[in-house]
């Protein structure tokens, strides 16, 4: 069973006030809103929720093998979101999973005061433990929740810069060096549209203009291209039979657009297995 963990008394003094996601949520436009509800909505139907704790027990004596497995969800998890670093999207994709695999201990920390569409998706999901830091306080966070349980898992948003500065190169260290497993965000995606401007014989659900300033919301870092691209992270369509021009990891259609590759449940998750030989266990 996952151990219950407590936050340390002294990390509620670097709790922001609950105001500043209220009024993001309030000022943002209300499709905007949607589109990450409806990023929300899809993970949960892509990825059945977990149980808390599961275990199964197979005795096969003709193989000659018994063995015992068990799933629990992490204890913890600590996501360090970069100075600068605003994409909801992928903030999402990276940890409503945590919700989904039963991690009932999910903290977000942060250098500087959260992006107004950070805090968005942070109302939207429910996840109510978030900090401003500075790199003593998240290392000594880290000590702490360490040492509550090892089995923990760290999530690291670079910020705007292009390599992550030394709070966060120091808990990427931290955690390789205690054998916790880490999820790094790449930032700065590659994204196609092929939405054009509407016109009466071919009308789209959104103009090209529009759906950039969609895809500029969800990932402020991201590189809009004009044409089609090796490189290419994600592919936006007007209607479900536009015949793609390039491969992609990710390929979305109209209302779509928060939807974005991340980890899975299963990476929050840790798994036990015993294993023995039938005749050796009954002697």
């Amino acid at each position: 069973m996952s151990p219950t963990v407590e936050l340390p008394a002294w990390l509620e003094a670097f709790r922001p006030d609950d105001g500043l996601y209220a009024d993001a949520y309030e000022n943002t436009p209300a499709h905007l809103r949607a589109l990450l509800k409806t990023a929300i909505a899809f993970a949960f139907h892509r990825w059945e929720g977990k149980d808390a704790e599961r275990s199964a027990r197979v005795c096969s004596p003709r193989t000659g093998f018994l063995r015992e497995e068990s799933s629990r969800p992490a204890a913890w998890v600590l996501a360090c979101l970069g100075e600068g670093f605003a994409s909801p999207a992928r903030f999402l994709a990276a940890l409503v999973p945590a919700i989904l695999a039963g991690t009932e201990r999910i903290i977000v920390i942060s250098p500087a005061p959260f992006a107004p569409a950070v805090a968005t998706a942070l109302e939207l999901s429910g996840l109510e433990d978030s900090f401003v830091l500075d790199e003593t306080q998240t290392a000594d966070l880290y000590e702490d929740l360490r040492a509550a349980s090892p089995d923990g898992r760290v999530v690291v948003f670079p910020g705007t810069e292009e390599t992550p500065r030394a709070g966060q190169k120091d808990l990427m260290h931290r955690a390789a060096s205690d054998g916790i497993p880490l999820y790094r965000d790449r930032p700065a995606p590659s994204l196609l549209s092929l939405y054009k401007d509407t016109d009466d014989e071919h009308p789209v659900p959104f103009s090209a203009r529009e759906m950039a300033g969609r895809l500029l919301w969800l990932h402020p870092d991201a590189t809009l291209l004009t044409a089609p691209s090796p490189d290419v992270d994600a592919v936006f369509l007007p209607e479900e039979d536009v015949v793609l021009p390039c491969a992609a990891p990710l390929t979305a259609g109209p209302g779509m657009e928060a939807c974005w590759m991340g980890p899975s449940p299963e990476f929050f998750r840790t798994r036990t297995l015993a294993a023995f030989l039938v005749q050796e266990n009954q002697s």
